[in-house]
């Protein structure tokens, strides 16, 4: 029986500065000889959508960027061979309904099959079923909440509920030979996963998944290699020219490539590069600092302190950049910070927010976040709150 070969790419999502590209059809040019003759040696293409595909202005209300591209970008994204496509992230409802009629209708019309999302609560697509050479796979698709949450009669995406996932998974994995998951979910711009995540990660190995992978974070994570299934903390980017600096963070991601065999499954990561407008293979493959991360992750699994406190550390190192942003958050508006904020340095300011906070405040703040009746009751208040300001 012949190999069966899958290709799965991290986030993707055209972006002004590259529009006229997608738009085009211009996949060498956006991704570059090496990675287009990749993508065509597959039998599968997947990647995740992280965005809508819609020419209206429907955003709905919410904190951060709304994400979206021209239907015209889709060109290149079919050019490239991507086939199928998950749709349960956390940018995927940023236009609201009409945003996901319109990315429905257009991945539709190019032949690209999608998943993870739904029209309503009750009629999610969570997942899809392929078969070559015999091979019956199952692609299933999973995310942790923001926006993105289903009604019942709202559209929405696959939401992760840790019974129904795994029951889920060990009914379809009775089902097919070989089960992916792909999970958007994790710390945004950390090379470290959460031992909430690799909790996760490996209950639903232990309920039939073959390969667990997850996407969100924007940076390239560990691999491990846990009983026989093959987990990937984090893909980082494929084309997500989302800000203009290219840090070195967002310059990196992983493309998966999977080979089914008689004997079992290969899992091979490639590692690609971001330029100022496309993304390229990396022709010196440097991926030292990814198994090095991963070796020191599994020295954790065995129970090596050192290592235990090492990765907790670099976790925690990582997550430092969004203290700042929380701060600001929970003060409030405050017309003297929104003032320093434009004149000190980035490292100034958060002394000087810090300098706010005495520690039976800060301690009050962890207690909220931290127990589950007080971060059930923040948000059922919140969202009163935004019903009332409507």
């Amino acid at each position: 029986m012949k190999n069966t070969k899958i290709i799965i790419a991290g986030d993707l999502m055209p972006m002004p500065c590259n529009y006229g590209l997608f738009s085009d059809g211009e996949a060498m040019a956006l991704f570059g000889e090496k990675l287009c003759d990749l993508f065509a040696s597959a039998d599968f293409r997947i990647c995740n959508f992280e965005g809508c595909f819609t020419d209206g202005d429907n955003p709905i209300e919410k904190t951060g960027p709304v994400i979206k591209a021209p239907t015209s970008t889709v060109k290149a994204i079919k050019k490239l061979g991507i086939n199928y496509a998950t749709l349960g992230n956390t940018h995927s409802m940023d236009n609201g309904k009409q945003g996901y009629l319109d990315t429905c209708r257009t991945l539709d019309e190019n032949g690209i099959t999608w998943f993870g999302w739904g029209d309503n609560i009750k009629s999610i697509k969570t997942h899809v079923k392929l078969t070559d050479s015999g091979r019956r796979i199952i692609l299933y698709n999973v995310t942790e909440q923001f926006e993105n949450a289903p009604g019942e009669d709202s559209p929405g995406v696959n939401l992760y509920d840790e019974y129904r996932v795994c029951q889920e998974l060990k009914e379809l994995k009775a089902e097919c030979d070989f089960l992916v998951v792909f999970y958007h979910g994790g710390i945004e711009g950390t090379h470290y996963n959460s031992e909430v995540m690799r909790r996760r990660f490996h209950r639903m190995a232990d309920n039939g998944a073959d390969v667990v992978l997850s996407q969100h974070t924007h940076a390239i994570g560990e691999e491990e290699h846990y009983n026989s299934a093959y987990l990937l903390y984090g893909q980082g980017n494929f084309c997500f020219h989302f800000r203009s600096d290219v840090t070195p963070l967002l310059a990196e991601g992983l493309v998966l490539e999977i080979d089914l065999n008689d004997n079992g499954f290969t899992a091979k990561p490639h590692r690609i590069i971001r330029t100022e407008k496309v993304c390229v293979y990396d022709e010196d493959q440097e991926l030292d600092e990814f198994y090095e991360r991963s070796k020191t992750h599994d020295a954790l699994l065995d129970g090596d302190k050192a290592a235990k406190e090492e990765f907790e550390r670099n976790f925690s190192e990582d997550c430092e950049s969004w203290l700042t942003q929380f701060l600001l958050t929970f003060r409030g508006i405050d017309p003297e910070i929104a003032k320093l904020r434009r004149e000190l340095s980035p490292s100034e300011l958060r002394e000087h927010l810090l300098s706010l906070y005495p520690r039976p405040y800060l301690t009050a703040l962890l207690t909220f976040l931290k127990n589950e009746e007080f971060n059930e009751i923040g948000r059922r208040l919140l969202s009163d709150l935004l019903k009332e300001k409507q």
